[in-house]
């Protein structure tokens, strides 16, 4: 039995057109139903999931000065938090709407030796914040080895 091309592109968009009127997350997303509301599916909408949500100038005001520790290869490194300093992202005006209010500050941290040339995440370890992971990224000013975390919310 033959089967025109038209015929058979026709039945291909009926298929299509049904299977995400009856799914729409299963067609989209590649996402049964049951799990497109499971926080697994999307860890960023879990707040108690996702410990970067708790990461707070708070949190990390009274351990400036203190020393964070960091595994590089079979070392490790000490990292000590020189700065917490306020960021404000700059708005490049090519929105004509509200920009979403944000909080934003940066981490320097000054290291003992080099970690990585290259931007990355640490897990990083801490007497009283405990371990957690960072991303930073290097950079040298007079032979310090310095790395620079930024932290960045909607409010």
């Amino acid at each position: 039995m033959s089967i025109s091309r038209r015929r058979f592109l026709r039945s291909a968009a009926v298929v299509s057109a049904a299977v995400a009127v009856l799914k729409p997350g299963t067609f989209v997303f590649a996402q049964n139903s049951q799990s497109s509301h499971n926080s697994q599916s999307f860890p960023w909408s879990n707040t108690s999931s996702n410990p970067v949500r708790s990461y707070s100038r708070e949190m990390f005001e009274p351990c400036v000065g203190d020393v964070f520790r960091v595994r590089s290869g079979k070392q490790i490194v000490e990292l000590k938090l020189v700065a917490l300093e306020d960021s404000q992202p700059i708005s490049s005006g090519i929105t004509t709407g509200k920009t979403a209010r944000t909080d934003c500050f940066s981490l320097r941290f000054k290291a003992s030796g080099r970690l990585s040339a290259t931007s990355k995440i640490h897990n990083l370890n801490h007497s009283r914040l405990g371990a957690f992971d960072l991303f930073m990224a290097p950079s040298e000013e007079g032979g310090k080895f310095l790395h620079t975390a930024v932290i960045n919310h909607l409010v």
